[in-house]
């Protein structure tokens, strides 16, 4: 066994670590991965079997998500080499009387290589909570739209401009073909629908520019900070 056969043995024990149950272990087995892998120049494919795993987090709206989070969402999975689907969890557990558990919150399901996985659905769960929150602000400076539909039309501009905003901030990481091919190989085996209905309110009207700028400039100051594969074990997401 060479010196380097002996670094990845000791990479993909690492590894294996990392899914201890004991969080504080499983992060610093990680992070010890990532570390020794960017030091020997040995990627995650080098080790092993691809790991790939699903991940759902919550979405903001119920079963038809507007435009603007399916974008966000989106684009963040394509920025970290994921495939992603909106729905429930696909496999639901037998109950005792034979009948399916079911779990009524829809989401964004992500599916990857599992580090990646972990970065992006981390990113966009934080992403949506901190789009809902600066929607709700901005909803309440709309006080003087007297219909709702056209608050809620703006909210959406300015949301889309915040989206945007935000995502021209992410670095992309693209898969080798071999891992993508593994991704492909997965998600070929999942049970995802082609009926998923978005809210369309419409394209943005020129009355509707002035909310999409400001969506944008309410953006400015979210800033994206992240790493992969040793060069950072670390996420964050910070606003000024």
């Amino acid at each position: 066994m060479t010196d380097l056969d002996k670094i990845k043995t000791k990479i993909k024990k690492l590894f294996a670590l990392s899914k201890s149950p004991n969080a504080n272990e499983a992060s610093i087995a990680l992070e010890m991965a990532q570390k020794l892998m960017a030091e020997c120049g040995v990627k995650r494919n080098d080790v092993g079997e691809f790991e790939i795993v699903e991940e759902k987090i919550d979405g903001n709206s119920g079963i038809h998500p507007p435009q603007y989070e399916i974008y966000l969402t989106g684009e963040i999975a394509k920025a970290f080499g994921c495939r992603i689907a909106y729905g429930t969890v696909r496999r639901i557990p037998k109950s005792f009387y034979g009948y399916d558990y079911h779990d009524p919150k829809y989401g964004h399901i992500f599916v990857g290589l599992e580090h990646r996985v972990k970065i992006a659905s981390f990113i966009a769960d934080v992403l949506l909570r901190k789009l809902k929150k600066a929607r709700n602000e901005y909803m309440k400076k709309l006080n003087r739209v007297r219909l709702r539909a056209n608050k809620i039309k703006r909210a959406d501009d300015f949301c889309l401009g915040w989206a945007v905003k935000v995502i021209s901030k992410l670095h992309e990481f693209s898969n080798t073909p071999d891992e993508q091919e593994a991704v492909d190989n997965y998600v070929a085996d999942l049970d995802w629908s082609d009926d998923l209905k978005t809210i369309s309110r419409k394209d943005i009207k020129r009355s509707g520019i002035n909310d999409y700028v400001n969506g944008r400039r309410a953006a400015e100051d979210v800033q994206i900070q992240h790493g992969l594969e040793g060069k950072d074990a670390g996420v964050r997401l910070l606003e000024g």
